[in-house]
């Protein structure tokens, strides 16, 4: 299976029970049609109408606006928030297709091609041409893709005791320097209560308790290899190190969901063998991003009356549904003078 099909069903149950793939791959299509359409015809039309040059202060003109233009808001919000449901089943799909694929290098290599032909309609319909400050979803799926592969490759090769401890030792540094990062706010906040002041440049304070995280790492690094063995100690450790470099891969080229979005693939990759906590685990780290992913929730409705089956051949739908469908929503936005 690629990304949203399988090269085999599988299960024993009848089709007709419960939904395939192919119908999580349409009900995430249409989630994500929505979310596009609200995130450009109608927020375009809220900035056409002066949205943006409203004082963000100013309560009584905002509220003045919103009551105005009350219907357009509940659209947009309710359209943003079932958008929300798409991100996970693609997550879940591309779990799947990664588990059941002929070909991994391929399927990775199709989406890398499809990354590249998507990213100038995602750009035109969300920002300008060659937008660098914010790249398309299959790109956070490739990376996804990467890591999930680093892990399997990881695995296999275990038994080389040569290599595997280094990366192991690699994986701990950036374990300690990936949580002071992520923790940078509280750094500033501990700053501001010792020194009395706020300190936007943290870096060598950043870098210091990176360090120190790092050794402590390292400390359990150790611990672990007595208390099991060096090879599955090296393991875990090394597969840290993979995952680290493909959050910190996505951050870089700002994709979309950036770091969080494929922190939920590896851990949804985790819990694998079951769907049900597969996509419990994805939604909860989506809302530790950002509360409004807590609607994400409701895909467990759908995992949970899964079928494990294909369903229909729907094998490059997506794949060329997502630059079309974007293509088509900048082409209203120009033909409709939103830009």
């Amino acid at each position: 299976m690629n990304i949203f099909g399988r090269s085999a069903n599988y299960g024993i149950k009848r089709q007709s029970d419960g939904i395939t793939g192919s119908t999580l791959k349409i009900i995430a299509i249409i989630a994500m049609l929505l979310d596009h359409t609200a995130a450009t015809i109608i927020n375009r039309v809220f900035i056409l109408k002066g949205l943006d040059r409203i004082d963000p202060n100013n309560l009584q003109v905002l509220e003045k606006f919103f009551s105005e233009n009350s219907t357009l808001m509940l659209s947009y919000v309710f359209m943003r928030l079932v958008g929300r449901l798409a991100f996970p089943i693609f997550c879940f799909l591309l779990i799947e297709g990664f588990i059941y694929t002929s070909n991994r290098w391929k399927y990775a290599a199709r989406l890398a091609v499809f990354a590249l032909i998507s990213e100038i309609p995602f750009d035109l319909a969300f920002n300008d041409l060659f937008y660098m400050g914010y790249q398309n979803v299959f790109f956070t799926l490739l990376i996804g893709l990467l890591v999930m592969q680093g892990f399997c490759l990881i695995k296999e090769r275990a038994n080389d005791k040569k290599w595997l401890p280094y990366m192991a030792v690699a994986g701990a540094i950036a374990a300690g320097f990936a949580i002071a990062y992520t923790f940078k706010n509280i750094i500033r906040f501990i700053y501001k209560i010792i020194n009395g002041e706020v300190e936007n440049n943290l870096t060598g304070v950043t870098v210091i308790i990176g360090l120190a995280i790092g050794l402590i790492m390292l400390l359990v690094y150790y611990i672990m290899i007595k208390k099991t063995s060096l090879e599955v100690s090296s393991i875990r450790f090394a597969n840290l190190l993979v995952l680290i470099s493909g959050m910190v891969l996505a951050q870089v080229l700002k994709t979309d969901y950036s770091g969080f979005g494929v922190l939920t693939i590896a851990i949804m990759y985790r819990f694998r063998k079951s769907h049900i906590k597969c996509m419990l685990v994805g939604c909860i780290t989506l809302t530790v991003m950002g509360i409004f992913e807590v609607v994400t929730f409701f895909d467990l409705l759908l995992i949970r009356a899964y079928n494990g089956k294909r369903g229909l051949s729907m094998k490059y739908i997506f794949y060329l549904f997502y630059p079309v469908h974007l293509l088509v929503l900048y082409l209203i936005c120009y033909f409709a003078k939103l830009l």
